[in-house]
């Protein structure tokens, strides 16, 4: 309900048109597979024809991200043009939608899985509720169809594994290779899943757990099997060459393409010489810190059960915590050791996040049932815990409350002071259609100029506003002819010799100015810039 309620207040990330167009490119070849006469059926015989015979710009082929998986993109474009959806509003909205549903089923996955490894529902809500409230990652949810959506099948694949590693039946085979093909056809890290499945079912095999008679043999064929003829079928990209273009996304993930500069701990970087703490240093002032307290405390309580038990695979509930640990700290630890090339802060690794919040269910349940020497601390040690997570829990939420819908721009008490001076805010520019929100809350004129030193984002924000409020907001080619000028504050650069009239804040981090190029009827007073 509450992701539904706000669906309309987030921006878009130019990166999500670029993703609509990925997902379109590959539903144009995939049209342009189908045998004329079912093309003609499904279309017009002129507009098919057209489309089959679309330039080498939107063919897969020449396509410059083809290699891009596209399980969310391309069925979110089919549905689109099914719904014959034609104003950006209207299918980016779709989209916004269909974002935070998959975003849902991979929470609701979450809590299955710490359910099942605490054999609790209540532990499981509770790790669902740190799911969500997440600032960083709360607002991609609904517009990241690549990290946020990526997350949560991938978190899905890992809730179907863990059954499947346990009992290996052909239903669950066919589960578990569909599951992980959904994460692998959107971003192809997600082999990650049934490389850590094989792993632990052959590891179970050898220590004699599974039950006589079962023909894992066969499961395992089976799986590999599905698991391989589902990769394809959802990434029309591997269809021409399988292995071959598999291996060539592979090498083009390992050695990702290079944007550009970034601002690292107040000086700029390139993004393919990055030093080795960057996400290590983004994940330790944009995660909670309670998150970061127990997930360490779950990380001793680990590895204090591996010493004990001299360091066995074990089996029972507690192996899992080696299969979440692997997932979460593996990716990380292979990004620092390749020098992998990350953009704008972690969000490349938030699927990793729901691993490392599992170590911290694993840290507040060891906490939780930890008993102090004596009695009078061990009477109040839990009463006082729960109030402990419950308030930081609800100031959280509070903070999130009240910087919706720039959740993204969190960060917690270890970060420096003045953090947009050190570290990329807003990288996407999302807070310019809170900019233009600004402008038609003080200004009643019917029509509005304005300009940005970031036209593009500014102009998706435009895009999303309710159409009687975008009729009002006209975009111009130059400052002169501006009333308002918006500058976002997330990069370095040059403030202008102009009137200040507000500066936009969230959470006391600054994301956007606004300057008045000229007189305008009624500016107003620079004073009422707000936090």
């Amino acid at each position: 309900m509450l992701g539904l309620v706000v669906l309309r207040d987030f921006s878009m990330p130019g990166d999500e048109e670029i993703q609509r167009v990925t997902g379109e490119v590959s539903l144009l070849y995939v049209f342009q597979q189908l045998p004329a006469p079912l093309r003609q059926r499904l279309l017009p015989a002129r507009a098919a024809a057209l489309i089959a015979q679309k330039g080498q710009s939107v063919q897969l082929r020449y396509y410059r991200d083809r290699d891009y998986g596209v399980a969310f993109e391309m069925p979110a474009a089919a549905l689109e043009q099914l719904l014959r959806l034609h104003e950006p509003r209207q299918y980016f909205l779709l989209r916004h939608l269909l974002n935070f549903l998959v975003c849902y089923v991979g929470i609701a996955a979450f809590y299955t899985l710490g359910a099942r490894r605490f054999s609790s529902w209540r532990v499981g809500l509770l790790g669902a509720l740190l799911l969500v409230l997440s600032p960083r990652l709360f607002p991609d949810y609904f517009y990241n169809s690549k990290d946020a959506v990526f997350l949560a099948l991938f978190t899905l694949a890992v809730a179907v594994a863990v059954p499947f590693i346990e009992r290996p039946t052909w239903q669950r085979a066919l589960a578990a290779a569909l599951t992980g093909a959904l994460a692998i056809d959107v971003r192809i890290m997600g082999v990650l899943v049934p490389a850590a499945t094989v792993f632990f079912v052959s590891w179970w095999a050898i220590r004699g757990e599974y039950a006589r008679g079962l023909r894992l043999p066969v499961v395992l064929v089976l799986y590999g099997v599905a698991l391989a003829a589902w990769v394809v079928a959802g990434w029309p990209y591997l269809w021409e060459a399988p292995l071959g273009n598999f291996v060539a996304a592979w090498r083009n993930m390992s050695h990702f393409r290079g944007l550009g500069e970034i601002l690292y701990q107040g000086r700029l970087v390139m993004d393919n010489a990055l030093p080795w703490h960057y996400p290590l240093v983004w994940i330790g002032i944009t995660v909670p810190l309670y998150c970061l307290l127990l997930a360490g405390v779950g990380g001793l309580a680990v590895g204090a059960t591996l010493v004990r038990r001299r360091a066995h695979l074990y089996a029972g509930k507690e192996w899992q915590d080696l299969l979440f640990m692997g997932l979460g700290l593996a990716p990380l630890g292979a990004v620092i050791a390749l020098h992998s090339v990350l953009y704008n802060g972690w969000r490349q690794l938030y699927f990793i996040y729901p691993m490392l919040l599992l170590l911290t269910l694993r840290g507040l349940v060891a906490a939780w049932r930890w008993q102090p020497s004596t009695s009078w601390p061990a009477r109040y040690w839990q009463p006082a815990l729960a109030l402990l997570l419950g308030g930081a829990l609800a100031v959280t939420a509070g903070q999130m409350v009240q910087m919706h819908p720039l959740q993204n721009l969190y960060f917690n008490a270890l970060a420096p002071a003045q953090v947009e001076q050190k570290f990329e805010t807003d990288y996407w520019s999302l807070g310019q259609r809170r900019g233009l929100e600004w402008v038609l809350a003080h200004d009643t004129r019917p029509r509005i100029t304005f300009f940005s030193n970031r036209m593009y984002p500014t102009m998706l924000g435009h895009q999303l506003l309710p159409p009687a409020e975008r009729a009002r907001l006209v975009p111009v080619d130059s400052m002169a002819e501006a009333d308002y000028f918006l500058t976002t504050t997330s990069f370095p650069s040059a403030e202008p010799a102009l009137p200040l009239l507000a500066t936009l804040r969230a959470d006391g981090v600054p994301f956007l100015r606004i300057y008045a190029p000229r007189a305008s009827p009624a500016p107003p007073a620079a004073n009422s810039a707000r936090e």
